[in-house]
């Protein structure tokens, strides 16, 4: 009887051990992945670059077609134009920055994401291209990292599918705005991704 139960002991730790083992692999392996992605999506909006452009200039207009937080939210800096930014501390969001570093009306526009303390980074960039007078090529890219964090390495190798989708329906949100006059419903927004609202 006895036996028996040294054995069950011994198999066990047995188990525990192995389910150590391949636990310890996968943070390393979590640390061994690239911490860095890069997404990029596209639309043409039916309106000239100069009906866009003020969607895009300053922090709250973002808050028309990008999801944003319920809760711990405050916008800072200038209305349009470098500086102008808005944080957050939100359960669903976590706590984070976007800021406009640069802008040339009506062609670009740069920001900055941090989450976390900076724990998670993102750089955005937005180009405007007049197809014809009246419709405008935007193109939005976005590269971030994720830092040290072996368990978001894993999540870095899927944000061309989850934050391009984010990035895809706050385009629709914002060619809606533009062509049509109607701002972001809430209950239409995804999910916040691990980005931020700022970003998507």
């Amino acid at each position: 009887m006895e036996t028996q139960r040294v054995k069950g002991i011994r198999i066990a730790g047995i188990i525990l051990g192995v389910l150590a083992l391949i636990l310890i692999g996968l943070l390393v392996l979590g640390f061994l992945l690239p911490s860095g992605w890069s997404v990029e999506r596209s639309t043409t909006i039916q309106a000239p670059a100069e009906e866009v452009f003020p969607y895009l200039a300053g922090a709250e207009a973002w808050s028309l077609w990008t999801p944003s937080p319920e809760t711990g939210f405050e916008l800072f800096g200038p209305d349009e134009g470098e500086g102008s930014g808005r944080r957050w501390d939100d359960d669903m969001y976590g706590e984070g920055e976007f800021v406009i570093t640069a802008m040339d009306r009506p062609r670009q526009l740069h920001y900055e994401v941090a989450v976390e303390g900076g724990a998670i980074r993102i750089v955005g960039q937005m180009v405007l291209e007049s197809v014809d007078a009246d419709q405008t090529r935007l193109t939005w890219r976005e590269d971030g990292d994720f830092g040290w964090n072996p368990l978001l390495g894993y999540l870095a190798r899927r944000m061309e599918d989850l934050q391009g989708s984010q990035l895809e329906q706050s385009l629709k949100a914002l060619d809606r705005l533009v062509t049509e006059g109607e701002p972001l419903e809430l209950d239409e927004a995804d999910e916040a991704p691990t980005g931020s609202p700022g970003s998507s």
